[in-house]
């Protein structure tokens, strides 16, 4: 039987295999799982991106000072450092963002600046890696990419807005190899089949009947990963033989009495630590302590992911419990779509928040918006009264997000990190690293 519980994957290029993750612990996870995958052959580059702006104020300009000796060197003019603007400088100093005043100015920043924050971000990550005992190999790589300033993620000096890959070369062929399976397996899941569409996989059995079947109030009442911080929930049957649970200080919740760890709930595991929006290293650290922290959230562009989300969802909860809002978030490369669908309605695009970045004010945008949202992801017309609004962001093309109540995240997430890391870590309050 194929069993994928890699936490994150994205499109390889050119025999290299691409990864997006920022938690050492789950980058020691998928490269362990690469190493069993692939021959030795193969070659890891740990690359960690940020936008100089980062650099401008807060804690990365004292970065910068202690890397000069305490003292900021002034930056000197543009036109002094930079004789000659090439094409991407140009259409540069073309733009303008919120909240910089002198793009001639951060530009000089950058580029002054450039060599020395690309030196303090290498060893970040390498301090990274040592902290979860990453052994980099004498053909792995640690290095560091520069954004010029406010061109992505960042709108405020100081601002951040970090991304860490991790590049796997030497796969050869089996990367594509690889790819291919993961969307044959996802399809399999899907349509809970014991074959994929083209073939490629077989499972022992029908999809949702393999797998080991847990037992909620003995998991949570006895297994190492039902603990979270010192606590364990209370727990009891009502009167219709469901399960009912309560954490301290927490809210009342239905359950169902088991659950079974078949592919679905592995996938969905690996997919929601690639791109759920719940801060990753809570996950890691709430097995000793107890967080405020923690959210449900998950976000994607396409109806297969969203629909495995929720279908594994109603596995343990309520449908009417799964999700309490959805919202559409839309990335400044196509804002330009959302004034043309205000021009129709006869209505200004208008945006909240300071940078102009949170929930849209445009009611009959934000309708004409859900409309194409419930086309592209059908799965969401069960949840079509819980529509909140659009939300201009960032970067990126346009994609539903969900969120469910924090009263989930407690019975969810500790099941989630059993099924990925049960069987390589026993006790997770003593072998995660913060």
């Amino acid at each position: 039987m194929y069993h994928l519980n890699s936490p994150f994957f994205k499109i390889p290029e050119s025999h290299v295999i691409s990864l997006s993750q920022k938690e050492p612990n789950l980058i020691k996870f998928g490269l362990e799982q690469f190493r069993k995958l692939f021959s030795g052959s193969i070659r890891f580059t740990f690359q960690l991106g940020e936008d100089s702006t980062y650099f401008m104020d807060g804690e990365g300009l004292e970065l910068l000072k202690k890397y000069y000796g305490g003292q900021l060197p002034k930056t000197p003019s543009l036109n002094q450092i930079r004789s000659h603007l090439d094409e991407a400088d140009k259409r540069y100093l073309a733009e303008k963002r919120p909240n910089q005043i002198s793009v001639e100015d951060d530009l000089a920043f950058y580029y002054f600046h450039k060599s020395a924050m690309q030196v303090i971000l290498t060893e970040v990550k390498q301090n990274d890696l040592k902290r979860v005992m990453i052994a980099l190999s004498p053909q792995d790589r640690v290095t560091s990419s520069l954004r010029r300033p406010f061109k992505k993620g960042a709108r405020k000096l100081g601002g951040s807005s970090r991304s860490d890959e991790v590049h796997v070369g030497n796969v050869t062929g089996l990367g594509e190899l690889f790819l291919k399976m993961l969307y044959e397996i996802e399809d399999s899941i899907l349509r809970d089949s014991q074959n994929s569409s083209q073939g490629l996989i077989q499972w022992d059995d029908t999809p949702s009947l393999i797998g080991k079947v847990v037992n909620i109030q003995d998991f949570f009442t006895s297994n190492p990963y039902g603990v979270i911080g010192e606590h364990r929930p209370k727990m009891w049957l009502d009167d219709t033989s469901m399960l009912k649970g309560q954490w301290r200080r927490g809210q009342e919740i239905v359950l169902q009495r088991e659950i079974r760890i078949d592919p679905l709930w592995c996938y969905t595991s690996g997919l929601y630590l690639a791109e759920g929006r719940t801060n990753k290293s809570v996950l890691f650290s709430m097995f000793k302590k107890t967080s405020s922290n923690l959210s449900l959230q998950f976000t994607s562009s396409e109806n297969n992911s969203l629909e495995l989300m929720l279908r594994v969802l109603h596995r343990l909860f309520l449908p009417e419990d799964c999700l309490t809002f959805w919202k559409v978030k839309v990335g400044s490369q196509y804002f330009p779509e959302l004034v043309v669908i205000g021009l129709k309605n006869a209505v200004p695009m208008l945006r909240g928040g300071e940078s102009g970045d949170g929930k849209l004010r445009t009611m009959e945008i934000s309708l004409a918006v859900k409309k194409w949202a419930l086309e592209v992801a059908p799965i969401l017309n069960s949840y079509a009264d819980k529509y909140s609004h659009v939300e201009p962001t960032g970067a990126g093309v346009p994609r539903i997000d969900f969120s469910a109540s924090s009263t989930l995240c407690k019975w969810y997430f500790p099941l989630l990190m059993y099924a990925v890391f049960s069987n390589t870590v026993s006790n997770p309050r003593d072998e995660f690293r913060a």
